[in-house]
């Protein structure tokens, strides 16, 4: 029978520094001092996402060391390199760490609304050509407890309405794989918006803070707020610098997120 669920999300990847690469980098620039601010930033918890975009922000200054810029005489530690590079807008250097999750148990509403992302941003979905549905599980919102009920037996029904149609069609006996995608794609036609499905998300830091701001906010659909909460609990601890002007306030039941700088 039918079931009810809540979305999950995992962290499933990230960008990492290749040591090997950077001291051939830094060796052949004379430029091996930056090491140390390298061993400095981990100490600190920064995560090899943050230190790489402080890195690439630091080359366009050629500020990674002293005496490679002739206008400077004084630079900033990885940290506060990162800070000010918030401060000022350019937030172009954060396109380079990308993040991925899958989140689970998550409905066709949340990932039509995820989709509409395109910046910075990449998907792998549930295929609903390919993934015949034996069960029914639905992502519920607890705003619908009034008529709990009703929607199990809905669900149930459909549910029951759904299997009787693919005995009638006789789908599990096709052997034509072909003829068999296509009869799954015109079933799903059947099944509801709520449907439980899973999707893979990848995205870079600087499209995941935009994303932050306008799915967490309090006029948001409750559950792309709940998979952004799971969201923001992951990231403000990877990466505490990038996120460190992020504040949140909690408002019907889920937290609702904002930067001081919104510019980058």
């Amino acid at each position: 029978m039918s079931k009810l669920v809540t979305p999950t999300v995992y962290l499933t990847g990230y960008t990492a520094l290749n040591m090997d690469g950077i001291v051939q980098y830094l060796t052949d620039t004379n430029q091996l001092d930056f090491l140390n601010d390298i061993d400095e930033a981990k100490s600190v918890g920064l995560s090899d996402g943050e230190i790489l975009c402080s890195m690439y922000a630091k080359m366009c200054y050629a500020s990674l060391t002293l005496g490679k810029n002739n206008n400077i005489n004084k630079i900033r530690d990885i940290n506060s390199n990162i800070v000010g590079t918030i401060d000022s807008g350019h937030g172009s250097v954060f396109e380079h760490c990308n993040i991925n999750f899958i989140v689970s148990d998550c409905s066709r509403v949340f990932t039509h609304e995820q989709v509409r992302h395109r910046a910075g941003a990449a998907y792998s979905q549930t295929s609903g050509r390919y993934v015949r549905t034996d069960e029914i599980s639905f992502v519920y919102d607890p705003i619908l407890n009034p008529v709990k009920d009703d929607i199990i037996k809905t669900l149930n029904d459909l549910e029951i309405a759904y299997k009787n149609i693919e005995d009638k069609i006789g789908v599990k006996n096709i052997k034509d794989f072909t003829t068999k995608k296509k009869i799954t794609s015109a079933l799903r036609r059947i099944l509801p918006n709520g449907q439980s499905n899973e999707i893979g998300i990848s995205l870079n830091l600087r499209s995941l803070r935009h994303i932050i701001q306008l799915r967490t906010n309090r006029h948001a659909e409750w559950e792309i707020r709940l998979i952004y909460n799971q969201i923001c609990d992951i990231i403000k601890c990877k990466y505490p610098a990038i996120f460190s002007d992020m504040h949140s306030e909690f408002i019907d039941d889920a937290y609702e997120y904002t930067f001081t700088n919104q510019k980058i």
